[in-house]
């Protein structure tokens, strides 16, 4: 050990280090991925975070809801914690309904919102044309959301509405209603049980999506009522009555299986790719990059103003359409809400009216199954977030020999150090 010495100022110099012709990269395009296959349903329409309104590009969707009971006596005394008395409503004066429009285009200009009475019998099997009815003669109010917007502090004092901006590019906003006694229609033998349904227009854009409870937050309605105690009447809250039930009805198209991969929409699809990496690469090579390609069959079909974002994710257990997704971040199932660790879950974007080649780098990815070696060579791929909007895409699958999805890999194979 006395008669070694280092040189650490001293550069590595090749093939001194690196014998010549033993040490060399490998890029290859694979076409090892097999048994692909989707499925339909992951989302429904009525358990999906938000409830799309859309009235343009051909597309005419429609949200609707119901709001749950709500008793119509109050505590006399709220201040005295010890007084449970309470004191039935004389009359009840007016409500507002707040909801959160999750995404609405800023582009859109003159945006109105016009809500309507719908029947209490309203459920998953409800359609545009059965509804049609009470969209045509039950209108309550409209409500221009742009006009509200550009008001002092977003409220119309005269007519009792508002809007907020939730986040800085102000394409997140909560609205208020204002609703008078007539429009709102307490009746007491339904406990004052209601349900609304809502239609967009514009001048222009008229799309937005109204956040569901699924998602965070359903729409509320808030009862106002005149309460008279020992001959003194009173203006007070009565209830707050939450969302039960919500949905859509409208005319745009839902994915439908066939032998292409299809991933979106509502109801929404994933689709499956099994791969099938040769042990020689992925036990015995680093990989250096690996490139999955998908090809669309044609470009993603819905709202142009939307945006697709699909999701590659590792599953746990490939177990077809159940398969779970590997935990990540805490979340114990297929993630829906945005990029997680990349050795796991990896993001790509799709241009709305374009059929470009689809090219994500899931490099963390395949060596994550060179590390676990037991673990499944799966994908997951799904819309983040899923059930989101009403866009679905179409892309090649193994069945189509010339567009069918490939890996282009890059890696250097093994070196046996020390021999000739």
């Amino acid at each position: 050990m006395l008669a070694c010495t280092e040189d650490a100022t001293a550069p590595g110099k090749c093939p001194a280090y690196c014998p010549g012709g033993q040490i060399q990269v490998v890029d290859t395009i694979l076409r090892i991925i097999s048994r692909d296959s989707s499925y339909l349903g992951y989302v429904v329409p009525e358990s999906a975070q938000v409830m799309p309104a859309v009235n343009a590009f051909g597309i005419d969707a429609r949200p609707i809801f119901s709001m749950g009971p709500v008793g119509n006596r109050v505590l006399l005394n709220p201040s005295n914690t010890s007084d449970t008395t309470t004191v039935g409503a004389a009359s009840v004066d007016s409500a507002t309904l707040i909801f959160k429009i999750d995404r609405r285009d800023t582009l859109a200009s003159n945006l109105r919102i016009s809500l309507y009475r719908m029947p209490l019998t309203i459920d998953r099997n409800s359609t545009l044309a059965g509804l049609a009815g009470p969209f045509t003669d039950s209108l309550i109010r409209t409500m221009n959301v742009d006009s509200v917007f550009k008001l002092p502090g977003g409220v119309d004092s005269t007519a009792g509405d508002s809007v907020a901006a939730i986040d800085s590019l102000r394409i997140q906003i909560f609205v208020k209603i204002k609703l008078d006694s007539a429009q709102a229609r307490y009746l007491a033998a339904d406990s004052g049980r209601s349900a609304f349904g809502i239609r967009v227009t514009a001048d222009s854009l008229a799309s937005v999506t109204i956040e569901t409870l699924n998602g965070g937050r359903g729409p509320t309605l808030t009862w106002f009522a005149t309460f008279d105690s020992a001959g003194t009447p009173s203006h007070r809250l009565m209830a707050i009555s939450n969302t039960t039930f919500s949905s859509f009805v409208g005319n745009a198209a839902s994915p439908t299986l066939d032998s292409n991969l299809v991933v979106g929409g509502l109801p929404s699809a994933r689709s499956i790719l099994r791969f099938s990496i040769p042990r020689g690469i992925r036990d015995s090579a680093q990989v250096v990059r690996a490139t999955l390609y998908l090809v669309p069959v044609a470009a993603p079909q819905g709202i142009p103003s939307d945006s697709v974002v699909i999701a590659f994710e590792r599953v746990s257990t490939d177990i077809g359409a159940k398969s779970p997704c590997v935990p990540v971040s805490g979340l114990t199932t297929c993630f829906t809400s945005g990029p997680g660790d990349s050795a796991f879950v990896v993001p790509a974007t799709v241009s709305m009216g374009k059929t470009d080649t689809i090219a994500t780098d899931i490099t963390d990815i395949v060596r994550g199954w060179a590390t676990d070696t037991i673990a499944p060579q799966t994908l997951m791929v799904s819309q983040i977030p899923d059930g989101g909007n009403l866009v679905f895409l179409r892309l090649y699958s193994t069945r189509s020999p010339a567009f069918r999805p490939a890996l282009h890999i890059t890696y250097v194979p093994r070196y046996s150090f020390g021999n000739p």
